[in-house]
């Protein structure tokens, strides 16, 4: 299997200070490419991840590997770690790490909604066993005022009004089902208007339904707070996002809890041109830390 390859690996272990006999918690295992790093280290690694198709990866490519003993998968989402910590008497760890990134897999899916070419679904859901609310549902129910907060809040579109006139237009004459239809939509929108892009002109709508129906935002303004109460002294936490609005949620949270951690990242880290080279989905990376005091 082609694996999705973790971003800012190399910064990421040298920031968590990765160490045999240490413990940390990958809250966002995917396909556990960090995990697999860090265990190869000699640490101890407890794997969350909410999406179960990612935990099952995860899990056989760290057996495979040769690195189970010390690997506890975890179905969860982040947003509850207090609960989980309790449940899985997890009772030390020297580090988190967040990585809020959709895996590769995930995004080319063609069963998920994630892709823009997905032609069998418009799900997004990252939990499908215990999350009811799909893109599906909302593309085909909101009203214009609603979407118009999804579409501008979360993504900026700056479209946003006549791509809402054309998808209520196109649901009016058959429900949009499909990941594929939803993007010609919004790119027929663009290339009738002759409007040049250098991405995907579906990209900003589908992070925006993504961000909303799996309500990321929320659960990283939650983690974050619980890191404070769950985590001891000198712990550190790492956070690699790729939305402005994450890192201005993490850059906030940093700021306004001066008193309780030390920023360990004054400057966020980027990745180099040679890892973007690589691997372009790096390219918006970012990563902040902090240690608790």
């Amino acid at each position: 299997m082609n694996f999705h390859q973790p971003v800012l690996l190399d910064e990421t272990l040298q920031i968590l200070k990765v160490a045999p006999n240490k413990t940390y918690l990958d809250a966002t295992l995917g396909n556990g490419g960090h995990s697999l790093e860090i265990l190869k280290k000699g640490a101890v690694v407890y794997g969350l991840d909410q999406d179960p198709g990612n935990l099952e990866i995860a899990t056989r490519r760290i057996q495979e590997a040769g690195y189970s003993k010390n690997f506890h998968p975890i179905h969860g989402n982040f947003s509850q770690l207090k609960k989980i910590l309790k449940k899985h008497k997890i009772t030390t760890l020297n580090g988190i790490l967040f990585d809020l990134g959709l895996s590769k897999n995930q995004q080319i899916s063609q069963d998920r909604g994630f892709s823009f070419n997905d032609s069998s679904s418009l799900d997004m859901r990252l939990d499908p066993t215990i999350q009811t609310e799909t893109a599906e549902n909302i593309i085909n129910t909101a009203d214009f005022d609603t979407l118009y907060q999804i579409f501008t809040k979360l993504a900026q579109e700056k479209y946003s009004k006549p791509i809402i006139l054309r998808i209520i237009r196109q649901r009016q004459q058959k429900p949009i089902q499909t990941a594929k239809r939803l993007a010609d939509i919004i790119r027929n929108y663009y290339q009738t208007n002759s409007i040049p892009t250098k991405i995907d002109p579906s990209t900003k709508v589908f992070m925006a339904l993504r961000i909303y129906i799996n309500q990321e935002f929320e659960n990283l303004r939650s983690a974050l707070k619980q890191t404070l109460e769950i985590l001891p002294s000198n712990a550190i936490v790492a956070v690699i996002s790729f939305h402005s609005g994450e890192d201005r949620i993490v850059k906030q949270f940093i700021r306004q809890n001066s008193p309780l951690i030390q920023n360990l990242t004054p400057k966020a880290i980027l990745p180099k041109q040679s890892e973007i080279n690589i691997n372009p989905l790096s390219r918006s990376a970012v990563l902040r830390s902090f240690k608790i005091i």
